[in-house]
């Protein structure tokens, strides 16, 4: 039990979808008689930090606790994620899935691993909005308000990155089909993502100006869930969408060639899942009649939910019985992932932990001394658009 801690949780999200992802949390705790506050300032002093983006500074935290905010969050560091997010600073972790929990399991036995009371499984805090009660009222919102015709099927298509012209090229492929095709881009910024939001925005232009009448751009802040309750089959890339519409037992296609521009040269993406339909994009179109003809392929999806998701729906709930039990000794019954024994970490993690610090530090200086000097923040503002150039 943390002596005189107040029944204070604040939320550090530093944009839309990570505010998503701790809403449920809020109210589940605003019921528990907690104050509730949502900040995007990462230096933030808290009774109870909530923590979900990459860099984080929980030593502002009486209690700390950090979770995920995308379920394939560094995929390409996987199984070992935690030697470029160091979650010994906190303390608690929460995961979403049993096959995350077997990946920090493996993991555990370095400390950079190791929150210090542990980690638990609780299932996709984000997935609750599935139950909220206002959910189907908004999905029927969403309809009314772009006049979706829903006796058609319904294709989503949601990347993770908009490059070469694909959402063009999805709007194309699907042009002879009986379908809706409806459009969900990740919410970039002009401050955050220059690069990315110009691209949006100029293929957004290129198919408006196709005016077909089955195609709908949503709005790129509006819940992914509502966006995948309204569709029968999702297309993307390597997005986390993908693992969010499987949440709803939705049929889900990664286009294995759709370049992602995260790196230069871009990189082919990466979605080793066999539940998921591979194909090329060329095969694109026949692959979306496929899908939508055979039952089969749900079949797949469904068993990996099961088998890997706990708490469905209920997972705020899960993680503030975590946080009543270890803050205010509340008697209920929560065993935390089994760890390993501690072992010396290897050399060859020891320069992706010596960077991450290196990357903390930089960004705590900016943050703290750059931004608060008119002449350093405006070199800094250049900088920033012309490294994209």
């Amino acid at each position: 039990m943390f002596k005189n801690l107040k029944k204070e949780i604040t939320f550090i999200c530093t944009d839309k979808v990570e505010r998503q992802c701790c809403e449920p949390i809020a109210e589940e705790a605003e019921k528990r008689g907690y104050k509730v506050k949502f900040t995007n300032n990462k230096f933030e002093k808290c009774e109870i930090g909530f923590y979900v983006s990459h860099l984080n500074y929980p030593q502002n935290s009486k209690f700390s606790v950090v979770t995920l905010h995308d379920l394939g969050q560094q995929h390409g560091e996987w199984p070992n994620m935690w030697k470029n997010e160091f979650w010994n600073q906190f303390d608690v972790g929460l995961l979403p899935s049993k096959e995350w929990a077997d990946m920090w399991h493996n993991a555990s036995c370095y400390d950079f691993a190791r929150p210090n009371l542990g980690c638990y499984l609780t299932g996709w805090i984000k997935a609750d909005k599935i139950l909220n009660q206002n959910f189907d009222l908004e999905n029927e919102k969403i309809t009314q308000e772009l006049n979706i015709d829903t006796t058609k099927p319904t294709v989503l298509y949601a990347p993770s990155w908009e490059w070469d012209n694909r959402e063009l090229e999805i709007v194309n492929a699907v042009n002879e089909m009986n379908i809706n095709l409806i459009i969900k881009q990740f919410p970039a910024t002009p401050e955050v993502f220059p690069e990315q939001y110009k691209i949006i925005n100029e293929v957004h232009s290129k198919v408006r100006n196709l005016n077909r009448k089955n195609v709908y751009i949503l709005d790129s802040t509006i819940n992914i869930f509502n966006c995948i309750a309204l569709c029968d089959v999702l297309v993307s890339e390597e997005s986390s969408t993908l693992y969010e519409a499987m949440l709803f037992g939705k049929l889900v296609i990664a286009v294995d060639d759709w370049m992602v521009p995260d790196i230069i040269p871009p990189r082919f993406p990466d979605f080793p899942y066999t539940w998921a339909v591979h194909t090329k994009k060329e095969n694109l179109k026949n692959t979306i009649n496929d899908v939508l003809l055979s039952k089969s392929y749900r079949d797949n999806v469904i068993a990996f939910r099961d088998s890997n998701f706990p708490n469905i729906g209920h997972a705020a709930l899960s993680v503030m019985n975590i946080i009543d039990k270890l803050v205010f000794n509340k008697s209920i019954e929560i065993k935390p992932i089994e760890a390993l024994e501690l072992k010396k970490t290897p050399a060859s993690y020891k320069k992706s932990v010596k960077i991450r610090k290196q990357l903390l530090r930089r960004y705590a200086f900016r943050i703290k001394y750059v931004k608060k000097i008119k002449i350093l923040n405006l070199l800094y503002k250049i900088y920033r658009k012309v490294k994209y150039r």
